[in-house]
């Protein structure tokens, strides 16, 4: 018997996966520098200018309203002049900018460049409109009162920025954009790492199934090709040595029962040569004066003969049967012809034996496609287990009825039943025969037994067309 060793895996499926934790946990450091680097290789592809030296001089909107602020505080009580100066003096800092500013009286003031849409004269309605047009608007716009607080004493003073000159807050996340799609990439390959390592164990996993599932001409399974020396790779390997085993427990079961066969055979013509001389010898024997003694002496060695005579042909018909060599011819019978030729031929025996019979069949005939040896080798058996076994009930019954669809023969007695010991002990080969007989034959055998009789129904597999 070959004999196989499970190796041990050299690495397990358990050891990879956690092995693809770690490496996606190591290069995670490694990884967000990078997608940093390729986010920003990216912004500067698409925008050259936005990626190179900031050409917005002026910072962010919070600072320039602070520095308006801070100048128009010191403002307070200033004349005309003072204020003009600086408003030039702002203008010089913020060259890009627009400033004018408003007396008390709502007229403009000192405009740093002219400009032709601010009112020379200022309404409320002038100052609200002018107001919420540039809330979030473009201009940036400061308005300031000047001298500071929330009077309008001195009038206020206004600070007008195209944005684009400005750094805008908001704006910061231009060279980050990308960044949350090489994430994304990440986490993707991760995810389809994971897949393709489910995606294999399950292939494996099914095509090993798909192994187990289909049997070859010797109504075993194929033997599968291993695979990594993992969890499912010693799964494999389990699996043909199991078939090596099954395939060498099959070989040396079909060797056993070959030569069980064989010496069956042998020993029914070997012993059926011995058990006619002593028949021979019997019978020279009964012609010779004898005491009732020896007569019924006699007598048995006789029956003892005969029913190991019975057992010699029952392990010859036994053989033939288990390996395929009773020669049966199979043709469409009337069956209950045939039951009614057998039960002729037993009625002698059971009115010896004190059976009375009872044969209710039907005229119509009965068709059945059997082999017409090979069936009334069926019923004699079956009449011989009845006499040896049920004779005690003196009754037996033959009729037809309606089994699974179909007409089937019932053959009845009312002994003790097949659970109950016999005082005649038989080898069951009979049975066993008329099982096989029946099989070959495409018909089957019910059975119901009880301490008041047993019943015996006999019918076709298949209900005929």
């Amino acid at each position: 018997m070959r004999r196989l060793k499970l190796r041990k895996p050299r690495k397990s499926l358990v050891t990879r996966y956690v092995l693809l934790l770690a490496v996606a946990l190591l290069f995670i450091p490694v990884l967000i520098p990078v997608s940093f680097m390729a986010s920003w290789g990216v912004n500067l592809l698409l925008d050259p200018k936005g990626a190179g030296p900031d050409i917005r001089p002026y910072g962010n909107g919070l600072d320039i309203e602070a520095d308006w602020h801070q100048a128009s505080a010191k403002l307070r009580d200033a004349t005309p002049e003072v204020i003009g100066d600086t408003l030039r003096t702002m203008k010089l800092k913020y060259p890009d900018a627009t400033m004018y500013w408003v007396d008390s009286k709502g007229n403009t003031q000192l405009q740093l460049p002219e400009q032709s849409d601010v009112p020379a004269q200022w309404t409320l309605e002038d100052t609200i409109a002018f107001m919420k047009a540039r809330v979030n608007g473009d201009p940036f716009t400061v308005v300031a009162f000047i001298g500071g607080g929330e009077e309008v004493r001195q009038g206020f003073m206004v600070f007008e920025l195209p944005r684009k000159f400005m750094v805008i807050t908001d704006d910061k996340r231009d060279d980050g954009r990308f960044y949350g799609v090489f994430l994304v990439i990440l986490l993707g390959s991760f995810v389809l790492l994971s897949a393709l390592f489910f995606g294999d164990i399950r292939k494996r996993l099914l095509r090993l199934a798909a192994a187990m599932s289909q049997t070859g001409a010797s109504g075993l399974p194929s033997p599968i090709q291993e695979g990594r020396p993992d969890e499912i790779g010693r799964l494999e390997q389990a699996f043909n040595q199991m078939l090596y085993k099954l395939e060498n427990s099959r070989q040396r079961e079909q060797e056993e029962e070959n030569l069980r066969k064989g010496l069956i055979s042998h020993l029914s013509h070997d012993l059926r040569t011995p058990l006619t001389v002593l028949g021979s010898h019997l019978y020279s024997l009964r012609q010779e004066p004898l005491t009732d003694q020896g007569k019924q002496s006699l007598s048995l060695m006789e029956t003892k003969i005969s029913d190991l005579s019975g057992l010699m042909d029952h392990l010859l018909s036994y053989s033939l049967l288990t390996s395929k060599r009773y020669a049966l011819s199979m043709e469409r019978l009337d069956i209950l012809r045939l039951v009614r030729e057998s039960a002729a031929a037993w009625y002698p025996v059971w009115e010896k034996a004190g059976i009375s019979a009872d044969i209710e069949l039907p005229e119509q005939p009965l068709y059945w496609s059997v082999d017409a040896q090979g069936f009334r080798r069926v019923l004699d058996n079956l009449f011989q287990n009845l006499v040896r076994h049920a004779g005690s009930g003196g009754y037996v019954g033959i009729s037809v009825k309606l089994e699974n669809g179909a007409e089937a023969l019932i053959i009845s007695d009312r002994g003790p039943g097949m659970e109950v010991e016999s005082t005649s002990h038989g080898s069951g080969l009979g049975l066993q025969i008329v099982d096989l007989l029946l099989r070959e034959m495409n018909l089957t055998r019910k059975t119901q037994t009880s301490p008041a009789g047993t019943a015996i129904s006999i019918y076709p597999l298949r209900a005929p067309n």
